[in-house]
């Protein structure tokens, strides 16, 4: 069944959840996997010692479904698996609902994960929507910190299209300061984070930039919130270094223009 983040309730966490995320959106899927566990250990008084946590390609993680003989039936196994594509629907089916074993699962390659995704969506399993729009971010908001003002979440929306923090670092810092309703410092922060960019001279920026777009375009990280698809950044990024160095008083305007342009969906 489809659901978006902010429509998942305890109900839906037990020691047989299974979730599904698809979407392009894959800065997510860390973050939820942390928010499941978090829930399951809070509902049922799950200590931390009584949990596996496997993550891992598909093979590796059935492998290690029911290796363990638990004979007091306290331990619970989470799975956390990325890339998951048609090939692995028949290889996932038999332990899905199994009692004590949770699966999140991410979708793979769009084009090799169309049917599992319409499987999902259509089973009664909560398929949830995870892509790269303002709707995912907001929703993602409400379920993370739903004590979070309208305003504070606008805000943090913005931190995380414009920032390359990790969101389990991201939420787990503003949830602190929601929780203890320190209303100043959380102003704080988010205006800090807000005006990173804004901050920074023209220097540290296109390095901060080039650091980032290498990552995407080298190592295959990838950078959800900033626009790097122009083959040419990184060219483009060190001929900006070069001629601000070389004397020439380029604005950080061209720089935004760059790679902070809004994207297409």
């Amino acid at each position: 069944m489809k659901l978006e983040f902010r429509n998942i309730s305890d109900a839906h966490i037990s020691d047989r959840s299974v979730f599904y995320l698809y979407g392009n959106y894959k800065k997510s899927f860390g973050v939820f996997c942390d928010f499941v566990r978090e829930k399951f250990m809070a509902r049922y008084g799950c200590p931390a010692e009584n949990i596996d946590i496997f993550a891992g390609p598909v093979s590796e993680c059935l492998k290690n479904i029911g290796r363990q003989c638990d004979l007091f039936g306290s331990r619970v196994s989470f799975f956390c698996v990325r890339g998951i594509e048609d090939s692995h629907q028949e290889k996932l089916s038999p332990f899905l609902e199994q009692e004590r074993n949770i699966f999140i699962l991410e979708s793979g390659d769009y084009g090799k994960s169309k049917k599992i995704t319409d499987f999902f969506q259509k089973s009664k399993f909560p398929a949830v929507a995870s892509f790269r729009s303002d709707i995912t971010l907001h929703s993602l908001c409400r379920l993370l910190i739903p004590a979070a003002p309208t305003a504070v979440t606008v805000e943090i929306v913005k931190i995380m299209n414009n920032s390359d923090e990790d969101l389990r670092s991201l939420f787990k810092k503003i949830s602190i300061l929601v929780d203890t309703n320190d209303h100043d410092l959380l102003k704080e922060y988010v205006t800090y984070k807000t005006t990173f960019f804004q901050q920074l001279d023209f220097i540290p920026l296109v390095r901060y930039l080039l650091n980032v777009a290498i990552k995407e375009k080298i190592y295959d990280r990838k950078q959800e919130s900033i626009n790097f698809s122009r083959h040419n950044i990184v060219q483009s990024l060190l001929k900006a270094e070069i001629a601000q160095k070389s004397g020439k008083d380029w604005s950080k305007s061209y720089l935004y223009n760059l790679v902070l342009q809004e994207k297409s969906h």
